[in-house]
């Protein structure tokens, strides 16, 4: 009979990170105390604070792990043989599937929320959260421009601009909890548009006199 695994350190925080993160997600920073993880791990005081010396420390850890666990995805994309077009669509549509859930907004209004008076937690959720979407986009953006598909003199900053454009108004309907929720359509469409005006532009070309 083969025994069991024996838990690693690694594992062991992983566990408490992992616990701590669903615990802050349905009762908020204020509503999850170091005695509400520690019952829902198990072990010792000693253990838990050995690995976080308090709970801003566990809260940016569970930021982390959150935003990289439901980014992982993204990191993974594959352009299809469709057009550039289409692929930045599909790839509207992955962020969307990410930053549009319902536990991606309540992490983001709790982080908005104690972002203020815990230190770094603003740029724990900068760098894993949005930086790593504007990445994943910027690097397909250098891949199409090297191709001379595109001209995009920087692409990481192009990226962030049509990341916003393709979601902001559906994530922060969401943030703001505003009586009209974006569908899926609407989300849908409003990725299309945002790449269209990104290839294409919205000037009126006048025809020569």
């Amino acid at each position: 009979m083969t025994s069991a695994r024996r838990m690693t350190p690694t594992d062991r925080r992983e566990r408490i990170v992992r616990a701590a993160g669903e615990l802050f997600i349905v009762h908020g920073y204020t509503g999850v105390s170091m005695e509400d993880v520690l019952a829902a791990v198990g072990g010792s005081k000693a253990t838990l604070y050995r690995y976080f010396a308090d709970k801003n420390a566990l809260f940016r850890a569970s930021v982390e792990a959150l935003c990289d666990e439901w980014s992982r995805p993204l990191h993974a994309f594959s352009p299809s043989d469709g057009s550039l077009a289409d692929n930045l669509v599909s790839l509207g549509e992955h962020f969307a599937s990410v930053v549009l859930t319902p536990q991606a907004v309540s992490l983001h209004r709790l982080v908005t929320a104690e972002a203020g008076r815990i230190p770094g937690l603003g740029e724990v959720f900068s760098r894993h959260g949005p930086a790593a979407g504007h990445a994943v986009l910027g690097r397909y953006l250098r891949q199409e421009g090297d191709k001379g598909l595109i001209e995009v003199p920087d692409p990481l900053q192009a990226a962030a601009q049509l990341y916003q454009a393709m979601l902001g108004d559906a994530q922060m309907r969401l943030l703001t909890d505003a009586p009209h929720k974006p569908t899926e359509q609407e989300v849908r469409e409003g990725v299309v548009e945002a790449v269209r005006v990104f290839l294409h532009g919205v000037s009126v070309r006048r025809e020569s006199a």
